[in-house]
């Protein structure tokens, strides 16, 4: 284990964006294990989104590849290793999103609305300047800032205390 795995905290930018961005994630997953399950072992009839069971199954593969992939995405950003499969997710998500909102027989009603507002707030922080140093940050220096922060949390500490 590095120490960097240990001693890195997010800024509250990237905390806030991951957060946004995470809102979709568990949609895919029950969306992945409803259609795997209505495609192969509980068939519905009519199947739900398509005219198949096959093909209920197969809309549940992926979306299990876009729940793996966006759930990569978030954890890429909250490290800090990598912004932009984060934003393409969060761009991905809205145009669907966007779809669902548009197209009034796919039913998204709320949720489309939910999942635009969400993914445009997380697309936004994506693009704050705090973002961007802290994914810009090599480990190193990730790890020196990290240091400071905290020296500066503990010199205020001991300020605070003694006064």
């Amino acid at each position: 284990m590095y120490d960097d795995d240990l001693d890195r905290e997010a800024p509250p930018v990237v905390v806030g964006a991951v957060c946004a961005g995470a809102v979709p994630v568990p949609f895919l997953g029950v969306y992945a294990v409803l259609f795997i399950v209505h495609g192969k072992f509980h068939p519905v009839v009519p199947p739900d989104i398509t005219s198949t069971q096959h093909g209920e199954f197969i809309a549940g593969i992926v979306a299990l590849v876009l729940f793996v992939i966006s759930f990569v995405a978030v954890v890429m950003m909250l490290n800090g290793t990598r912004r932009w499969p984060f934003v393409i997710v969060q761009l991905a998500v809205l145009g669907g999103a966007i779809d669902l909102i548009v197209d009034s027989t796919r039913g998204g009603g709320v949720t489309g609305y939910f999942l635009v507002a969400t993914s445009a707030i997380a697309v936004v922080l994506a693009f704050f300047p705090a973002t961007w140093a802290y994914v810009r940050a090599r480990p190193r220096r990730r790890r020196r800032i990290a240091r400071r922060a905290r020296a500066t949390e503990l010199a205020e500490t001991e300020t605070s205390t003694a006064q």
